[in-house]
């Protein structure tokens, strides 16, 4: 005997498992979006902290001086 919506009882509700899968897969589109923000930001302090320690030179205190980069 047929259903209401016209369909036998063997049919597979796909919907069940779309919405779990797009879930997950907006989450890790996300995560992985979030990671390579990061990689970024981290890149750009690094590089700012490089410049910024390459341009202040030699640092001194008291007659000890630290010359963090040296040119070879």
């Amino acid at each position: 005997m047929a259903n209401i919506n016209g369909t036998t009882g063997t049919d597979f509700p796909w919907r069940r498992l779309l919405y779990p899968f797009a879930v997950a897969g907006a989450f890790v589109v996300g995560a992985w979006g979030v990671v390579a923000a990061l990689a970024w930001l981290f890149g750009i302090a690094a590089h700012t902290a490089t410049v910024i320690a390459h341009a202040a030179g030699p640092i001194g205190v008291g007659g000890l001086t630290l010359k963090l980069f040296a040119k070879k």
